[in-house]
């Protein structure tokens, strides 16, 4: 059954039940206070008759002559003959029994016996067991009851009809709202996750319900969105990876089957075999290094083998060693190093050391000896921040770690898209350069595990600049 349907049906029966308590009480009171004016004639008629000093017959007459109501009175004699003495709005054709008559005396009493009209019957005993009988029709009373009853009936149907429109007009927008939501779930249900759910700005339970039906799609359909993505990306670096674990095998194996084909080759010739094999079974060792980092680091719990070990760490030392370190391998490569001392921050120092070390490898691998290379270190906050791709203004401070060169940088895609999880920015640095090509993915995977933020840009160098957001040690 519909809700509308139900609430309709409630709401008449709640109308229905109030009116005809409220109806029936009013009728029945409208009709015993008619009862209790007859009752009160017939009283004074009948007090009349009783402290009548004279002739009771006489009195009686005279109490009918004067009463507000049209009364009958009719004398039983002694010998059980009824006398009609003052004809009224009833005519009396069964005598009262006994009984009824001694009833009758102490107070009034409603008589229906099937041959007349109902009639309301007061009593007055004489001496020798007569009665003087006063008696008068209440078809009057209950033809006014019975109107009032018809009334209330038509009132309560009106009534019925009136709440039933009301409801149905005032309810109908939620209901509408209410049928589209059921239609909206049944096709998410369906796995349509492309369904609009209808806007609701109110504060009624039915437009909080939308809102939150609402939000609930757009969280389904986002994640959807980053499932879909996610894969893809997966799917990517499969690829990726089963090629560069492929190609060092296919290597390994192609010396091995020439060894085995060539027995007697010299010594020269088995040296140089053995050593391709022992370098590409390094690669693929590194790559496979590299493969179960990425696996650990994208564990969303925090207390993982590798975070083990977390402590405060000079993040200003660490830089300068590591700019100390390249200026050593390549002495050629101008550098500019402004790093503000005593900058700490809370995270595992082997992996803080990687970090820096695949920024120096990246920029040893692949910029030329004589670009030029900016490094930066600062405690930065209070106006800005990264997120999404954007810096915005932020009340924590942070270290903010950069480094500029003046190389080839990066396609330009990249610096809108950012580093996702399990992205190679260049199919050929593994081949060209000799790593596992997923250093920058492993770098951002361990800066976001330390709460922090990397972010991809050209650099005023010409080349790339990366710009890494770390929370400092508390």
């Amino acid at each position: 059954m519909r809700l509308q349907t139900r609430l309709s049906i409630a709401t008449a029966s709640i109308i229905s039940l109030v009116s005809v308590a409220i109806g029936g009480f009013a009728v029945s009171t409208s009709f015993d206070s008619d009862i209790a004016r007859v009752d009160d004639a017939l009283s004074v008629a009948a007090n009349q008759v009783e402290h009548s000093t004279g002739d009771a017959l006489g009195s009686a007459l005279l109490a009918a002559d004067q009463s507000a109501v049209s009364l009958t009175v009719n004398f039983l004699s002694l010998n059980d003959d009824l006398i009609l003495l003052n004809p009224g709005n009833v005519e009396i054709t069964n005598k009262p029994s006994v009984s009824l008559l001694k009833s009758a005396s102490a107070h009034s009493i409603t008589v229906s016996d099937g041959a007349t009209d109902t009639y309301r019957l007061r009593t007055v005993a004489l001496p020798d067991n007569e009665y003087v009988i006063l008696a008068t029709s209440l078809s009057a009373q209950i033809e006014s009851r019975d109107a009032n009853i018809r009334l209330l009936i038509w009132f309560v149907l009106g009534s019925v009809l009136f709440g039933a429109i009301a409801i149905a007009l005032f309810i109908r927008r939620d209901v509408r709202k209410i049928s589209r939501l059921v239609d909206a779930a049944g096709l998410i249900a369906e796995g349509d996750s492309t369904v609009a759910l209808p806007g609701g700005n109110g504060q009624s339970e039915v437009d909080r319900l939308a809102r939150a039906l609402r939000h609930m799609v757009e969280s389904l359909q986002h994640s959807i969105e980053v499932e879909r993505n996610t894969q893809q990306s997966m799917q990517t670096f499969l690829g990726d990876a089963s090629h560069e674990l492929r190609t060092p095998l296919t290597v390994i194996k192609g010396y091995v089957e020439l060894l085995q084909k060539n027995p007697d080759a010299g010594a020269e010739q088995t040296t140089r075999a053995y050593e391709r094999m022992l370098a590409e079974a390094n690669r693929m060792d590194a790559l496979i290094r590299d493969l179960l980092l990425l696996a650990e680091l994208g564990e969303a719990k925090t207390d993982t083998k590798i975070m083990s070990e977390v402590s405060v760490i000079d993040l200003s030392a660490l830089v300068s060693t590591a700019v100390d370190d390249l200026r050593i391998l390549q002495p050629t490569r101008p550098v500019v190093v402004s790093i503000e001392p005593g900058v700490e921050i809370l995270g595992a120092r082997d992996l803080i050391l990687q970090v820096l070390a695949n920024l120096t490898s990246n920029i040893r691998r692949h910029t030329l000896v004589t670009d030029s290379l900016r490094v930066s270190l600062r405690i930065a906050g209070d106006h800005e921040d990264f997120d999404g791709g954007n810096w915005k203004a932020v009340s924590p401070k942070f270290a903010l770690l950069t480094f500029d060169d003046s190389g080839r940088g990066l396609p330009e895609e990249f610096y809108a898209a950012g580093i996702s999880h399990f992205q190679r920015f260049d199919n050929s640095r593994s081949r060209e350069s000799g790593g596992s090509g997923l250093g920058m993915s492993i770098l951002a995977a361990i800066v976001r595990k330390h709460g922090g933020a990397i972010k991809l840009e050209k650099s005023d160098l010409g080349g790339l600049r990366t710009e890494i957001r770390l929370p400092l040690a508390q």
